[in-house]
């Protein structure tokens, strides 16, 4: 029997649900701004806990479709935005454009925008989960927290690490490359699927837009042979054709961000532009403080978190694929180095590298996804 689809099995009527859709103005520098989002469903007489999850690259709202089904077993509710140029998230202009944000700006105005949100919800209490580049959003809205909100957690899952620290080969080339050839990615994506599978800088829908989110009809007898620890929960959850579904609509509104992504990236640890309007002048174009190499900026901030957070007052946890290419064995053992010098990793579970997994793949495994959700409760 087919994997259901949500609540419903037309993929067309269950992607165009209000829950996906959401869009919502707000001020920007004296300027309107809309950012788009998804909330996945609880019922209506529950309190369910919220995490807030801020995807990577490859990122869009559509993710909520392919991961509602797993969150509603487990009790939780996902709130999950599109960052500028995906979506309807963008600063609103006469004549709008994908690029039409300065990568100086891109981590302020998805603070901006998810605070925007989660007074509209009436939310003031959430958990955050980060997916590769996710980890620079997450890092600025911890660092720029209003006492109005109160974070319980944040899982770090396949953070990314820049190249100049992980020395991850392809990387460092790619960051040689002009600008305008990391901002024509998502066009690639489309026109050139061989791409995809070499560009493996996804939040997930880019790996899956590329071959890996066909999943055979004997799918679930496939997963049960697995070492539990490399089983999925994908085809549990989201039939073939909403799978397809999702990602072809993802894929098209997601075009002009994964460019601008790509770009932070590869250059967020340089100094902002001296022109800056934001109050970022002489700090990195991530936005999360100042730093001579992409290592300072980090432990930097990383630091000053551990100074907001004192006594445990924010539980990280911190998961990675033990084959993840994207961020070599170098580079995580010197994002774990920073953060057990910063005192952030309290847990004897703080720490965790799921064997024979990949950078993508732990986005969609049933343990781990489990896991996470599991402390989220908590």
């Amino acid at each position: 029997m087919a994997a259901p689809c949500g609540l419903d099995e037309d993929p067309t009527a269950y992607l165009a649900l209000p829950r996906f859709n959401h869009t919502l103005d707000f001020d920007f520098d004296s300027r309107k701004a809309t950012v788009s989002y998804a909330l996945t469903d609880a019922p209506p007489d529950a309190s369910w806990p919220v995490l807030v999850f801020f995807n990577g690259l490859g990122g869009h709202r559509m993710i909520a479709a392919l991961t509602e089904g797993i969150a509603r077993a487990h009790s939780v509710q996902i709130l999950t935005l599109d960052k500028p140029g995906a979506g309807l998230s963008a600063l609103s202009t006469s004549s709008p454009t994908p690029f039409n944000l300065p990568l100086t700006h891109r981590t302020r105005f998805m603070h901006m925008a998810l605070l925007a949100v989660l007074a509209h919800q009436h939310i003031t209490r959430i958990a955050l989960l980060s997916y590769s580049n996710g980890i620079f959003y997450a890092l600025y809205h911890l660092l720029h927290l209003p006492p109005t909100v109160t974070v319980t957690s944040w899982t770090l899952s396949g953070p990314f690490v820049p190249a100049s620290i992980s020395g991850a080969r392809a990387l460092r080339l790619a960051a040689l490359l002009p600008a305008p050839l990391p901002n024509a990615l998502g066009s690639l994506m489309q026109l050139v699927p061989p791409f995809a599978r070499v560009a493996t800088w996804s939040g997930g829908l880019l790996s899956l837009s590329a071959g890996m989110l066909v999943t055979p009809v004997d799918a679930e007898e496939r997963e049960a042979r697995k070492p539990a620890h490399q089983r999925g929960y994908m085809h549990r959850y989201v039939n073939e054709a909403c799978r397809a579904a999702t990602v072809r609509r993802s894929m098209g509104e997601m075009r002009g961000a994964i460019g601008q992504e790509a770009l932070l990236c590869l250059h967020g640890g340089e100094a902002a532009p001296a022109d800056a309007v934001d109050g970022s002048e002489g700090k990195s174009v991530w936005g999360v403080g100042g730093g001579a190499t992409d290592a300072e900026v980090l432990r930097g901030a990383f630091a000053r978190l551990a100074e907001l957070y004192p006594d445990d007052g924010l539980r990280i946890r911190v998961v990675y694929g033990a084959e993840d290419g994207m961020v070599p064995v170098q580079g995580r053992k010197w994002l774990k180095g920073v953060l057990e010098g910063a005192g952030l990793l309290k847990a004897e579970d703080a720490w965790k590298e799921v064997p024979d997994a990949g950078h993508d793949d732990v986005l969609f495994l049933e343990e781990v996804v489990g896991e996470i959700f599991g402390r989220v409760q908590q």
